[in-house]
């Protein structure tokens, strides 16, 4: 296994981040699902040879927030999530579909059958509102460009 370098990790970090921040910005029902779903959850992700450790915390307030928490992973933890750059641009584009990709082996998923299915809830509705939010636009080409 290659270790990823740190400026890989921190383009990661920072993208992941400004996903939170533009679906919280826009609230509605897609922020709503990811708080429900997300809170008090963790996940170690990998894409290509990055990986990442991702924890939603309830937020302070009431009013259906996280806190998410992202640190380098545990060398040692198991991916919850493993992808190529190239088959998440293919989802994140149109190109493929996240149930197309996860059949063929390209994207993994570690999670319960019921769980499975509100995250692909949870993505179609991502991908939805990216139709209409020019900052989720932007974030998906900076990192075809940029990854």
């Amino acid at each position: 296994m290659t270790i990823s370098s740190p400026s890989r990790v921190e383009l990661l970090a920072n993208l992941m981040s400004e996903l939170i921040e533009i679906l919280r910005d826009r609230q509605g029902d897609t922020w709503d699902a990811i708080v429900r779903i997300a809170s008090g959850k963790s996940a170690t992700i990998a894409i290509d040879d990055t990986r990442l450790y991702l924890q939603a915390e309830v937020g302070q307030d009431l009013n259906l927030q996280i806190n998410l928490q992202i640190t380098v992973a545990d060398p040692e933890a198991n991916n919850s999530f493993e992808s190529t750059g190239k088959a998440l641009i293919d989802v994140m584009f149109g190109r493929s579909s996240l149930d197309k990709a996860v059949a063929s082996g390209k994207i993994f998923i570690r999670a319960s059958f019921g769980d499975l299915l509100k995250i692909r809830a949870v993505v179609a509705s991502v991908l939805a509102d990216a139709k209409n939010e020019p900052r989720l636009q932007s974030l998906w080409e900076r990192f075809e460009n940029e990854w």
